[in-house]
C-alpha cells in the first residue's frame, strides 16, 4: 500500500512561486504531490502527497483558465517540453520536471522570460482579483446602509455588526496583501 500524507497550508493566489518551492522541497524529502484541493478549513489548501524516492524536482504553477476544448493541446504543449501535469486547483495547473531532464536554466521555469511571467500576473489580476474587487465595492454601500439604519440597540445585532466588521477588515487586509504582492511582481517583471 502506498503511504500518503496530507499537508494543509494557508496560501494566497499571489504565493504561487513560494508554493512551487515548497512542493520541490517536499519532493526532495521523499513526498511527491498527487492532489491539491480545498480543505474543510476553507482558508487552507490541502496537499496530498505520496511517498517516493527523494529526487530533485522542479515544480511550476501556471494560471491559465481555459475552455475544455483547449485543454488537450495546452497539456500536450507542456508534455512536449518535458513537464508532467499533476493537478489543477483554483485556476492553476501544477507541473513538475526532474532536474535530470533539465538541460538549461531556462527550462527550470514554465515562463522563462519576463513577458510570459507578466502575462500570467495580468491574467491573475484580471480573472481573479478584479471580480473580487468589484464585488467588494458593490457590497460596501449595502453594508454601510444596513449599519446606519439600526436605530434600536440589540446585543444580537451588535454582535453581528462586530463580527461583520472584523471579517470585513480581515478580508480587506488579505485582498490588499494579494494586490500588493501581484503589483510588486508586475513592477519587477515590467522593469526587465
Amino acid at each position: 500500500m502506498i503511504e500518503k500524507k496530507n499537508v494543509y497550508r494557508i496560501v494566497t493566489i499571489a504565493d504561487y512561486e513560494r508554493e512551487a518551492v515548497f512542493l520541490g522541497e517536499m519532493h526532495a524529502k521523499g513526498w511527491k504531490l498527487r492532489k491539491v484541493s480545498y480543505s474543510i478549513l476553507l482558508v487552507a489548501v490541502k496537499y496530498t502527497f505520496e511517498k517516493c524516492q527523494p529526487e530533485q524536482v522542479v515544480y511550476q504553477l501556471d494560471f491559465y483558465p481555459m475552455k475544455e476544448s483547449e485543454r488537450a493541446s495546452y497539456l500536450q504543449l507542456f508534455k512536449d517540453c518535458g513537464w508532467e501535469h499533476i493537478a489543477d486547483y483554483n485556476g492553476f495547473s501544477y507541473f513538475r520536471k526532474l532536474y535530470s531532464g533539465v538541460e538549461s536554466d531556462a527550462e527550470f521555469e514554465i515562463y522563462n522570460d519576463a513577458a510570459g511571467k507578466l502575462a500570467m500576473v495580468k491574467r491573475i489580476l484580471r480573472l481573479r482579483m478584479l471580480p473580487i474587487l468589484l464585488l467588494f465595492s458593490a457590497l460596501l454601500p449595502v453594508f454601510s446602509k444596513f449599519v446606519s439604519e439600526g436605530s434600536s440597540f440589540s446585543w444580537e445585532v451588535f454582535l453581528i455588526f462586530i463580527i461583520d466588521w472584523v471579517l470585513l477588515i480581515v478580508f480587506a487586509i488579505q485582498i490588499s496583501y494579494i494586490f500588493w504582492r501581484l503589483f510588486q511582481k508586475w513592477h519587477e517583471l515590467s522593469d526587465k
